[in-house]
């Protein structure tokens, strides 16, 4: 996503719709800057990984999958559909709302942690941060040296901005379900419906 068509129609509609604090989304980027500064990822390590090749990206409503037909895939995780399966992703997207101790497990096994900064999870990136070794770093608010803003809401439409944003050869959505919850969840879903609508995602 063109970062000015996210900070200037998409963030500024969000933050009004969820009375967001836009200082609380930077102050929680600058955390991360400050206390991950040595771990943080130049996004060419996507690049590396994601580049014209198939790519498949699965969302937290996943049930079950078949790995086998995905095994020249890159598969790219969201949030908390990690803990409903039993592999170590290419990639995993997240605001950080698992266990330290499962996002610690997936670094160590060789998977690319890209989490996201807002103005709600402080706590977690000072919980989180120093116990990993690298990590790609994201933040809703304006970017700043390896702090980066691709676009996107939640863990689920980052990630399939990701996979565009990289020049995936091909994006498959699993695990993508915009009806099935009520409340804010379901406000949020519709927000990330609306935003990968926008980038061209058949859904």
């Amino acid at each position: 996503m063109d970062l000015n068509v996210w900070l200037n129609e998409f963030y500024p509609k969000i933050i009004r719709d969820f009375g967001f604090d836009i200082e609380r989304d930077r102050k929680s980027a600058r955390v991360m800057y400050e206390i991950g500064r040595d771990k943080l990822l130049d996004s060419s390590v996507l690049h590396e990984v994601i580049e014209n090749r198939d790519t498949v990206v699965i969302g937290g409503a996943v049930k079950e999958i078949d790995l086998g037909s995905l095994e020249d895939h890159v598969i790219i995780t969201a949030g908390k559909s990690i803990l409903k399966l039993n592999i170590i992703p290419d990639v995993h997207v997240t605001d950080m709302e698992e266990d330290d101790e499962v996002l610690v497990n997936l670094e160590r096994k060789g998977c690319i942690l890209v989490l996201h900064a807002h103005g709600d999870n402080i706590s977690r990136v000072r919980s989180l941060v120093p116990k990993l070794n690298r990590f790609v770093a994201t933040t809703q608010a304006e970017p700043f040296d390896k702090i980066y803003n691709f676009g996107g809401f939640t863990d689920g439409d980052r990630a399939a901005i990701i996979a565009k944003e990289f020049n995936a050869k091909s994006i498959k959505l699993i695990g993508f379900d915009f009806k099935n919850a009520s409340g804010l969840k379901l406000k949020k879903l519709m927000w990330a419906k609306r935003i990968l609508e926008f980038e061209g995602f058949n859904l």
